[in-house]
């Protein structure tokens, strides 16, 4: 992590009346970031990061994620809410029962802030901003990193219910513009707009059909690891190779409308010729990628009881149940039926 946000939240610690030398214990720091006006390191571990944050809440008995929010959020807070949303079927409706969650905890604080339907907010090229902040006075966003740090947070939750990182096109921050935004671009990994009406991330529409991955037993060991799953270093759109950006552009799409090569290959800025010799040395192909996604996604619908056999060929984007009958049998080796009746009795076993 940057050792400049580190200090954000150490010299919220200090004003807490918490020592300096225990807090820099407690992390594992051997030097004083605040007195070091030139440090031989610019960043520090994500562990020692996790750990002063976690110190944070405790003295402030505050689950808030970030600063600058305008009320405090009592401990136990983010596991209701995590309760509240596990259990739902798509990233669409997690989004919309976490934000009503949040907005039923709202009528218990005095705020004044003004009131927004709901979290989705249709952008031009179809594109949505998921809201994670009501409004509120610019005044209060004083503090860009601990603004930001919220939606980073949030960011990184929602990934993890849908079991791969979320690709996104676009942050928008309520906070005015800093004098340098790479910090902030390079964080997200996307371009940065400041000064808007709201704070949200910029998604592809058709990301919110994506399925939650997630059940109360894995819930259990990330909360029991929070706050390390959210606030560690992975930076968005931080790809290793060419396969990981092209399944990311397959995730942007949706099941409905996957792209072709050549589709994926403009969007990468090559052509269609160097994107297959290309992921040929990386020993796959487009084809297998695609099957792997489509495939994925499939089982993870039948996991899902409230939804018949053909509605999930509909959400993947079959017009023929047929031929997702065929396609489900070509990728697991059973049909859709009988994968289904494979999961009653694994449930039966296990009760």
């Amino acid at each position: 992590m940057p050792l400049k946000t580190l200090n954000t939240l150490l010299r919220v610690v200090i004003d807490q009346g918490y020592p300096l030398e225990r807090a820099l214990q407690h992390i594992g720091l051997d030097f004083n970031p605040l007195a070091d006006q030139n440090p031989e390191t610019t960043e520090i571990t994500t562990a020692s990061y996790s750990k002063l944050y976690g110190l944070l809440m405790e003295l402030l008995q505050d689950e808030a994620f970030g600063l600058g929010q305008e009320y405090h959020a009592p401990p136990g807070t983010f596991r209701m809410m995590c309760l509240f949303v596990i259990h739902c079927p798509t990233l669409e409706q997690a989004l919309i029962r976490a934000w009503e969650f949040h907005d039923y905890c709202d009528q218990y604080r005095n705020t004044s802030r003004e009131r927004i339907s709901g979290p989705l907010v249709p952008l031009q090229d179809d594109q949505m901003l998921c809201l994670f902040q009501r409004s509120a006075p610019q005044e209060s966003d004083s503090e860009h990193i601990g603004h930001a740090n919220i939606l980073l947070m949030m960011y990184r939750f929602y990934s993890w219910l849908i079991g791969r990182e979320m690709p996104l096109q676009a942050v928008q921050l309520r906070a005015s513009a800093p004098a340098s935004t790479q910090h902030y671009e390079k964080l997200f990994g996307c371009p940065v707009a400041f000064d808007m009406d709201n704070s949200g991330l910029v998604i592809s529409r058709q990301l919110l059909r994506h399925p939650i991955v997630q059940s109360e037993a894995s819930l259990r060991e990330f909360l029991r690891l929070a706050p390390y799953p959210l606030v560690k270093r992975d930076v968005p759109g931080n790809l290793k190779n060419l396969s990981a950006k092209v399944e990311q552009i397959l995730v942007s799409a949706g099941p409905e409308r996957l792209p072709t090569a050549s589709g994926a290959a403009s969007q990468l800025n090559m052509s269609p010729r160097t994107l297959h010799r290309r992921l040929t040395a990386e020993g796959t192909s487009f084809q297998q990628l695609k099957d792997d996604l489509r495939r994925e996604l499939a089982v993870q619908y039948m996991h899902k009881d409230e939804l018949s056999i053909d509605a999930i060929a509909a959400i993947m984007g079959f017009q023929d149940n047929s031929a997702f009958y065929r396609s489900f049998k070509k990728w697991t080796g059973i049909s859709p039926g009988m994968f289904r009746e494979q999961l009653q009795r694994e449930r039966e076993a296990k009760a």
